[in-house]
């Protein structure tokens, strides 16, 4: 069993520890990092947790294989720094960082330390998407042509406001920090390179500190393009569709998926959906045992927040369409 240590509990971090303690045979959390651990003495006790105040402590006490940050976005760069002296394993919710500078920076001092770094892209271990990226693989649907992707809904207008996802310093361009970058993980991996993009990004309700409106328009190295929006305005919504020179591939609802091939009727294949956040922690567990890279590739995680960087650049020059 591997043992991990949790660095932030809160609505996330709790999601993650819930999603292994109890039912994964591979990893568990045994420990958290709180500077306040009276505040969340209710899931200490609920999933069996030993709260510290600090990382040289848990070490000295506990036997940790690897460490989870789920944190502030701003705070990655400055945590890990200190972290990798102690030569565990990281494994990061993304985004990694929120800018390109910050990102390498991790990048790098993890390579010269020999750790292995982990990007949460947990959309990465959907069932829907493992198949549909099979299908373009295996040259189902032709060359890729256009891709459009949406993932919306109202977190952060139910979310405290107090909550550090509701700063825009922490969550710039809408909903693109918390939802939109996930579809463009999933873009740049089927797809490559970004050449360009055009982002707009706007409050229209009001009910949030955060932009409620916010899309793109983008192009890639080879030419073909996409579109993607995230709403925060509305309620859950989420969808990926691919073109190609052969058919096209929809995956809806993150476990629906649909598929037209050629001149074949619609197709609507079922597969199980699992949970997402289990799977990508027990591969975090496998590769800290196999000593392996996890599978979502750093040089991709460098991509995607150089075209987040982009796409904030666009917006505040009035949607002005930037190169990468």
């Amino acid at each position: 069993m591997i043992n991990l240590a949790i660095i932030g509990l809160g609505k996330w971090g709790e999601t993650l520890v819930k999603s292994v303690n109890f039912k994964s045979k591979t990893v568990k959390f045994t420990s958290v990092i709180s500077r306040r651990p009276e505040k969340i003495k209710k899931n200490l006790d609920k999933y069996n947790l030993v709260a510290y105040k600090n990382i040289e402590k848990l070490l000295n006490e506990r036997r940790i294989d690897g460490i989870v940050l789920c944190t502030p976005h701003s705070s990655h760069e400055e945590q890990i720094k200190n972290l990798v002296k102690y030569k565990k394993p990281i494994f990061v919710e993304k985004p990694l960082a929120l800018n390109t500078k910050s990102a390498k920076k991790i990048i790098e001092i993890c390579k010269e330390n020999k750790i292995l770094l982990a990007i949460g892209q947990n959309r990465r271990f959907l069932e829907t998407f493992i198949f549909l990226k099979k299908q373009i693989t295996n040259k189902k649907i032709g060359k890729i042509v256009h891709m459009e992707g949406s993932f919306s809904g109202k977190s952060s207008f139910k979310s405290n406001e107090k909550s550090w996802r509701n700063k825009i310093s922490e969550t710039p361009l809408g909903g693109m920090t918390g939802k939109g970058i996930h579809l463009t993980d999933l873009m740049i991996n089927l797809n490559g390179k970004v050449k360009t993009v055009l982002a707009r990004s706007k409050r229209i309700l009001k009910e949030s500190t955060l932009d409620d409106l916010t899309d793109l328009i983008v192009e890639f190295n080879n030419g073909a393009t996409g579109y993607l929006s995230t709403v925060l305005a509305t309620t859950k919504y989420w969808e990926l569709k691919v073109f190609g020179s052969n058919g096209w591939i929809k995956i809806f609802d993150e476990k629906e998926i649909m598929q037209k091939i050629g001149n074949k009727n619609i197709e609507q294949i079922s597969l199980r959906f699992n949970d997402i956040e289990k799977k990508e922690l027990e591969e975090f567990g496998k590769c800290i045992k196999f000593n392996r890279k996890f599978p979502v590739s750093l040089d991709e995680v460098l991509e995607n927040t150089k075209l987040f960087e982009a796409c904030i650049k666009s917006k505040k020059n009035n949607s002005k369409l930037i190169r990468l």
